[in-house]
């Protein structure tokens, strides 16, 4: 597991002996659903399957639905008695910070597994050939000394995979690979089949709705604070006259309440606010089109999340709206 472009297709794909067979070469999600390959063991005594899985920033599906693909999998292997032997969590060392999408990730990840299944996990770093050494060492003790420390010291192992067969091995060669009797189920099994839980009531569940809520937030306190701007504009000109909306505080919203850096967010704009008392631009009508559709988006996805369908309705109706209104802004 781990976020798009962190190398788990490739990783699958150097184990089983066919580089590239499926890796994207880009941030567009290669893997969008879950894909098994089973492959002998370099022992020549057993067969290993890897599981590859999309990563919760996928670009064809929201975190809600990569969320419910995986757990349904995992579901429905751990009912058939299929429990897994460890976990890998990929991650980019070219990333300068763990914040916003790699952050999520990793806290989904862990709500997940369970502190019970840390054990279980390599946490392995990807792209060593595209970084100077000395800048991936700092960004790897950073990952150890803070973001990894909780599972490290609860028995995760970290590797380094550098994109060949052999280090694929030696990666999967630090799982402990247990008689199936011995192994143990992931939280969100436990969750969803001993404890009949749905899965927004799940602890990977309500990781996902805090984050759209924390989006939610942010939209609320940028058109609230919008709103007593265009008042205070209206009564100094006597007249009802929009500002200008500046577009970046719509993005800095988005970073600080819901963990999405500014250049992840669609909500990017031009920052200069100077001459802000005149009428909207067109490029404001369109940063605010696109804040209205991601706030839609958001809310079509908690609504599919929790199976409140008449209200799926009523916001995928209002979401096409603003997307043809978008498509004709955009012509």
């Amino acid at each position: 597991m781990g976020p798009t472009g962190a190398g788990k297709t490739t990783f699958v794909d150097c184990a089983v002996g066919s580089p590239d067979a499926g890796a994207g070469h880009d941030l567009v999600s290669c893997t969008k659903e879950i894909r098994a390959v089973r492959c002998p063991h370099p022992d020549g005594e057993r067969n290993i399957v890897l599981v590859d899985t999309p990563g919760f920033d996928d670009t064809f599906m929201s975190d809600t639905q990569v969320l419910r693909n995986i757990a349904e999998w995992l579901k429905a292997t751990y009912k058939q008695k299929v429990l897994l032997s460890g976990l890998l969590y990929f991650h980019r060392i070219l990333d300068n910070r763990v914040a916003g999408t790699p952050l999520r990730n990793l806290n989904m990840f862990k709500e997940l597994c369970g502190k019970d299944n840390f054990k279980n996990v390599v946490l392995v770093t990807t792209m060593w050939d595209e970084v100077l050494e000395d800048v991936g060492l700092q960004r790897e003790e950073e990952l150890q000394n803070e973001f990894w420390k909780v599972m490290t010291r609860l028995g995760s192992t970290t590797r380094r995979f550098h994109l060949t067969k052999e280090s694929a091995w030696e990666i999967i060669g630090a799982i402990s690979v247990s008689i199936p009797e011995e192994r143990r189920p992931l939280l969100i099994q436990q969750e969803m089949v001993d404890e009949y839980k749905p899965l927004h009531k799940t602890s990977s569940g309500k990781t996902v709705l805090r984050s759209i809520s924390y989006v939610f937030s942010g939209f609320k306190r940028f058109f609230g604070r919008s709103k007593k701007d265009i008042k205070r504009n209206k009564n100094r000109r006597g007249k009802h006259r929009l500002s200008r909306w500046p577009s970046s505080s719509i993005a800095s919203h988005i970073s600080r309440s819901s963990g999405v850096t500014t250049d992840e967010s669609v909500l990017t704009g031009n920052t200069d606010t100077s001459g802000s008392t005149g009428a909207p631009s067109e490029h404001d009508y369109r940063v605010t089109l696109e804040g209205l559709i991601t706030i839609l988006m958001h809310a079509h996805n908690m609504s599919e999340f929790v199976r409140t369908h008449s209200l799926t309705e009523a916001i995928a109706s209002s979401l096409s709206i603003a997307q043809a209104l978008e498509v004709i802004a955009s012509a």
